[in-house]
């Protein structure tokens, strides 16, 4: 699987990974803490001193993020749901799954044990902050840390318990109404439709807070907030469609048979002037006589330098077949899909008892959702 951004650690087997755009708002989270926090509403310590009680609440508040998104992982782990990672990203946290609920109810679970890690996290913090206020005072550093901690977890519970996608809250409202109607499409659509309504108004808040209050940074967040619900809501009910629409479809009815292969023997020049150029596929696969060997994709060729093309061969940079996620003919469409964009794969070989019976693409199931979509079957 190719990573975008830093594989930080596994945990209990899933892949922890940190979006590049989680540095952004890890510093901004600093800044706030400590010049909006500590330096405005304490005054016993000296600025560095602040600054590094910052870090360290930042740090933690991002554990406490972690938390949260791991509840949900093991939750759906226990219910069968396969989980791949779990990504850090500047709006926090989401884990991405290979399989879905199957019902509900289990959604309502998986949906409700990150708000719940969360108030057990903002009891303990509240619990540490109560004891050092009793044993010392309520100005001391780690106590001063742990009550910003035990508010951040408890707004974070509440804030994502806002009954719109993609929150939790929304989530949970779902498997309510999923539950009820026994409809997953009409369920999402109605929270997504929810989500909507609540992204508008975030981003009518931070609209006000921008040119009335003056408050530049609180605005931009509500906003950024904002369109992100809105784009996530939408995607979220058209990725509900999408599943829908290939329902019961397999892999042998959109599956390419005639596949364009290429002889391990050949050079990377005639690869890309006669493969990639004429038939416009970044994934071909790799035959020595009737024999499967592996893939080779554009992404191989471009780490080759260019005035090597002539005299590399196919079977220099090929992937071996046993390292080539693969499908079988009786796979589901939307298994087949999901591991493409998992993996970030275009194309996948369909094999049955060792040999090589079609090529599917991301590009095939799409064009079947488009067909459906405009019988208006979808």
């Amino acid at each position: 699987m190719k990573v975008r951004g830093l594989s930080l650690l596994r945990v209990g087997g899933i892949q922890i990974i940190i979006d590049y755009s989680w540095f952004v708002i890890f510093f901004l989270v600093i800044y706030s803490m400590t010049e909006v926090y500590f330096l405005q509403t304490q005054g016993r310590y000296s600025t560095p001193e602040y600054w590094i009680m910052g870090l360290a609440a930042a740090t933690l508040l991002f554990v406490s993020v972690l938390v949260h998104e791991l509840a949900h992982s093991f939750v759906a782990l226990r219910h069968g749901v396969e989980v791949v990672s779990i990504r850090l990203f500047i709006f926090g946290g989401v884990a991405q799954i290979a399989s879905e609920p199957k019902s509900g109810r289990h959604e309502f679970l998986i949906a409700l044990a990150g708000p719940v890690a969360s108030m057990i996290l903002a009891c303990f913090f509240g619990g540490i902050y109560y004891l050092f206020s009793l044993l010392w005072s309520p100005s001391s550093a780690l106590g001063v840390i742990a009550g910003c901690l035990a508010l951040a977890n408890a707004g974070l519970a509440l804030f994502n318990l806002i009954p719109g996608f993609p929150l939790d809250g929304g989530r949970i409202l779902r498997a309510i109404l999923w539950d009820r109607w026994n409809d997953t499409g009409r369920a999402t659509k109605v929270v997504s439709q929810i989500g909507n309504v609540f992204a508008l108004l975030l981003i009518a808040l931070g609209v006000v807070q921008f040119l009335l209050a003056k408050n530049l940074i609180s605005g931009l967040w509500f906003i950024f907030i904002g369109l992100f619900m809105k784009q996530s809501a939408l995607g979220s009910y058209q990725a509900v469609v999408l599943r829908e629409a290939l329902a019961g479809v397999k892999v042998r009815q959109i599956m390419t048979e005639n596949v364009v292969a290429v002889d391990w023997l050949a050079s990377l020049e005639e690869l890309v002037r006669d493969y990639i150029y004429r038939h416009q596929f970044t994934h071909f696969p790799v035959f020595n006589r009737d024999e499967l060997l592996g893939m080779v994709s554009l992404a191989q060729v471009k780490d080759v330098p260019k005035d090597l093309w002539p005299f590399k061969q196919v079977r220099d940079i090929m992937a071996p077949i046993d390292d080539v996620p693969s499908l079988k003919p009786n796979d589901d469409a939307t298994e087949a899909l999901s591991r493409m964009v998992s993996d970030d794969l275009g194309r996948m070989p369909v094999i049955e008892d060792g040999r090589l019976v079609g090529i599917v693409s991301r590009r095939d199931i799409l064009n079947l959702f488009k067909i459906k979509s405009d019988l208006g079957l979808a």
